[in-house]
């Protein structure tokens, strides 16, 4: 009996004993160090004041309390931000991307070259619902009327959830949307609209209410229609899955909502070593729970509804398993060559 209480408290030090160095070769690596938060849009659009909030909080959680700093890689819809820091970029853990969400589907949809199913996710602050809106003063105020009567909506580039929503709604619901494309970030659509150079947009919710939450409270905006997770605030607006009858077409949006339930997410490379992972996965764990991170999320009107790194993982893998027939049709509504 004496001998096994040895043996069994001899394994339990030695445990702690190769634990200790792996945690302190994490604190060493940061200590002193500086990580840069990637955000590929505009730093004043929803995703940048997201990670603005992250980056003046996470660092204290993270062992060795790095300072953290933000850089912007705007383009080709999230895209170019996301091929940079899975291509280019340091792989050490000092390089934290976030992911504009349509993102993850570019592989599927253009070929991009990077894996999103190879992300090692470190955690989402909310999923990202979405709307489509037009202006008051525009002619259309519901999907019906926007099947019979046409008006122009802004995008950024042809393949941003900018272009892919009311292209995916012209085809699926034969809405009538003229889509001009070319506006730099979700900033210029928005004085685009408000002077009457377009009559709508594609916009996620948390845009709306953190960068004009008075176009909400004051009627400046109508939403025609909702996908992603619910929002519980358009109770009334219908939501696009429902109003394709086609079971493919259905299946079309729902391959779409995948970014939307991924949302505010941030990843690192799949070479990063394992613990500085489980390090930023802790970090931006507490970060989530944090009261002065609440507290200027709230301010800034930024929702907080955590996502964790493994259903992130399981949200994208599943997600992005989807038939090549289905693609192909996919693709020809969007007119992806």
């Amino acid at each position: 009996m004496m001998n096994r209480r040895i043996v069994t408290s001899l394994a339990a030090l030695t445990a702690i004993a190769l634990a200790a160095p792996a945690k302190a070769d994490v604190a060493d690596f940061y200590r002193g160090k500086t990580i840069t938060i990637m955000v590929p849009s505009g730093l004043g659009a929803s995703l940048g004041i997201y990670a603005r909030i992250l980056s003046a909080h996470m660092g204290g959680h993270i062992p060795g309390k790095p300072s953290i700093i933000l850089s912007e890689r705007a383009g080709g819809g999230g895209v170019n931000g996301t091929l940079w820091a899975f291509n280019v970029a340091p792989r050490d853990g000092s390089l934290i991307a976030a992911i504009l969400a349509p993102s993850v589907l570019a592989p599927v949809l253009h070929n991009a070259k990077f894996d999103a199913t190879k992300f090692q996710w470190i955690g989402s602050i909310t999923p990202n619902p979405a709307t489509v809106a037009v202006w008051h003063t525009a002619p259309v105020k519901t999907v019906a009327e926007a099947q019979k009567t046409a008006i122009t909506v802004g995008a950024t580039q042809f393949g941003s959830e900018t272009f892919i929503t009311p292209q995916l709604m012209n085809a699926l619901l034969g809405t009538k949307f003229k889509i001009i494309k070319g506006y730099k970030a979700g900033a210029e659509l928005n004085k685009a609209m408000e002077q009457g150079e377009i009559q709508g947009r594609m916009s996620y919710w948390s845009g709306w209410l953190a960068v004009r939450p008075d176009w909400v409270r004051d009627g400046k905006i109508v939403q025609l229609l909702q996908y992603g997770p619910p929002i519980k605030q358009l109770a009334n607006v219908p939501r696009f899955r429902d109003l394709v009858k086609d079971p493919e077409g259905k299946k079309m949006v729902q391959f779409l909502e995948v970014a939307n339930s991924v949302g505010i997410a941030y990843w690192v490379h799949p070479d990063v070593p394992a613990d500085r992972i489980a390090a930023l996965r802790a970090a931006f764990n507490q970060t989530m729970k944090d009261p002065a991170f609440l507290s200027d999320a709230a301010k800034a009107r930024a929702g907080v509804d955590p996502v964790s790194a493994e259903e992130l993982h399981r949200t994208v893998s599943e997600g992005l398993d989807v038939s090549p027939t289905l693609i192909a049709h996919m693709k020809k509504a969007l007119e992806f060559k």
